[in-house]
């Protein structure tokens, strides 16, 4: 019997492995279709000099190409949320949220329909990234892989973290952030089990990657030496800052996001506004559209104007913003590095930091690190991340300093990062880890015992006693004939009375829940609760389910401990 459950195991593990292999290579191959496709039909339609449509104002000429292009896009993205009925898009939250979900299932309608529209909104100009929607992708592809009859058993976080951690290695050319990254944002526990397959998902992605060669990581940079001492002081200006950038940008992407609902506005015509607001920003500053990579690696490499560089940093932080709180979908990751860039190379014209030019290109990576790791909840990957762009341990070590402040101060003054806010709103604390989670689904109806002292309302005090008594318990329920709930009866009520009506002796307000009701509220119940068993009633039905004691929920809170304790250690 032994041997054959190892061997089970073993096969299990080797599917495991297989399966994240397969994931590894297919996330990788669409992660540079889907890159490549959209940054060459962004830059066919607005750096195409064939097509150019201007407008004069006097002495200012005015292109028109944006709101040309801006509006009809988001209208496509508009009509595929409505053709889809999709109540939102969905993105690196639903990704983590199901890794912790016991059913580990991801909506593949809405998976690959938020990856449709994010391809749509980059290639029309819309201000978001491109990693956040290839993380869910990748999470989308792996649950729907493991859901088919015919792959084994196997734990559905690690193969959804699979995913993510190969649209990272392919998206950026880093490998070994992608598996921090998935460990650090997605699974939040550390396992042999989930160390090996996010390895091997992400190793086969890069792999992928490097053979098909469609595309190479945009982010690449050429390290220069430096002296650490020269740029102290900008890295201790940069931390702080870079926390207000990341608080500033997250919050407004909320706020933004709320708006829609509060002005009765529908889920599919939200798009329509940021399309409009796109096309009227680029008609005057065009550098703040589309992923921004080219802009960027121009701030990290060339001196910019003081005042270009902070138009930089509000336009693509307020553009942004608006694209995403109001569905014209994308992901955050890049705009973060955007910001964080464009920060860095702020904080290099300030007079107190070295004339030396080759310090901006430090300056502006460790701003990237810093804001990026803040708005992802992901310091150690972000600190990863410029070790693998820049294979420079220098340019890691500075950046350090900036992240851990940056990620301090955003952590104690918004959260920790923008992910967990938005399950946040959604009434998921993802902080508080996979027990709160599974505590908060398991209904208390799955733990209902039905075997109870029944009484009814004709029930002699005499007769209550004696079934009681016969039953071995204290307590006893009145219960019509048609199962609705009247009352509940203490023996230690019963003893020594002369009244005749058994109603009349029941307990004044008992706590009464609701079948419904999570184990997470029954426990808060139970912490003033003094008795031998609880009523389970339906409230909209008064319909007596049956009851639940002390033992039965600390029973349901082992196991569901247990059943964290397995997830989290092997």
């Amino acid at each position: 019997m032994f041997k054959e459950l190892n061997l089970k195991a073993i096969i299990d593990s080797l599917a495991l492995l297989v399966i994240a292999a397969i994931v590894g290579t297919i996330v990788s191959f669409v992660a540079q279709l889907f890159i490549i496709s959209a940054q060459n039909i962004y830059k066919f339609i607005f750096f195409n000099q064939n097509f150019i449509v201007t407008i004069d104002l006097g002495n200012m000429s005015i292109n028109l190409v944006p709101l040309i292009i801006c509006v009809p896009s988001s209208i496509l993205v508009a009509l595929l949320m409505y053709s889809l009925k999709l109540p939102r898009w969905f993105g690196p939250a639903d990704t983590i949220y199901a890794a912790h979900h016991r059913a580990g299932i991801l909506d593949l309608k809405g998976g690959f329909g938020s990856t449709l529209a994010s391809f749509i909104s980059i290639s029309g100009g819309a201000s978001v990234g491109i990693y956040g929607p290839l993380v869910h992708f990748g999470a989308t592809v792996s649950s729907f892989i493991r859901r088919q009859k015919y792959i084994p058993k196997i734990p559905h976080d690690i193969i959804i973290g699979s995913g993510v951690a190969a649209a990272i290695s392919a998206g950026f050319g880093a490998p070994l952030a992608g598996i921090i990254f998935a460990h650090e944002t997605v699974l939040r526990h550390f396992s042999m089990k989930a160390v090996a397959a996010l390895a091997i998902s992400s190793m086969a992605a890069n792999f992928s990657a490097t053979e098909i060669g469609i595309v190479s990581p945009p982010l690449l940079l050429t390290a220069i030496p430096f002296e650490m001492s020269d740029i102290l002081l900008s890295l201790v200006i940069i931390g702080p800052s870079a926390a207000i950038v990341a608080i500033i940008f997250m919050k407004l992407i909320l706020f933004l996001g709320s708006i829609p609902a509060k002005v009765k506005l529908k889920s599919w015509q939200a798009p329509l506004i940021a399309g409009f607001a796109c096309g009227l920003c680029g008609m005057i500053f065009s550098e703040v559209l589309g992923l921004g990579t080219e802009i960027l690696m121009s701030v990290i490499t060339k001196q910019q104007i003081l005042s270009y560089l902070i138009a930089l940093l509000v336009g693509k932080l307020i553009l942004t913003s608006i694209c995403i709180g109001f569905g014209f979908f994308g992901g955050t990751f890049s705009p973060a590095l955007f910001l964080g860039g464009v920060l860095g190379a702020i904080v290099f014209q300030l007079p107190i930091t070295s004339s030396n030019p080759d310090l901006m290109s430090v300056l502006a990576v460790s701003g990237m690190a810093a804001v990026s790791s803040s708005v992802i909840g992901a310091p150690i990957t972000a600190i990863i991340l410029v070790l693998e762009l820049t294979s420079s341990y220098e340019y890691a070590i500075a950046a350090t300093f900036p992240i851990v402040v940056c990620s301090f101060i955003t952590s104690r003054t918004f959260g920790n990062s923008l992910f967990d806010k938005q399950l946040l709103t959604r009434g998921v604390a993802i902080t508080k880890g996979r027990e709160q989670i599974r505590l908060n689904e398991a209904l208390i109806k799955k733990y209902v015992d039905n075997n109870y002292t029944r009484l009814n309302s004709k029930t002699t005090i005499k007769s209550a006693i004696k079934l009681l008594t016969n039953s071995k318990t204290t307590e006893g329920y009145i219960v019509s004939n048609d199962n609705e709930y009247i009352g509940k009866i203490s023996l230690m009520n019963l003893i020594g009375q002369k009244e005749t009506n058994l109603i009349n002796l029941a307990e004044i307000k008992p706590l009464i829940i609701d079948p419904n009701s999570n184990l997470i509220f029954v426990i808060k119940k139970l912490s003033k609760f003094v008795g031998e068993s609880i009523p389970i009633v339906d409230k909209k039905t008064n319909q007596m389910v049956g009851i639940i004691s002390e033992n039965d929920v600390l029973r349901a809170y082992l196991d569901i401990s247990e059943e964290i304790n397995q997830i989290e250690k092997h």
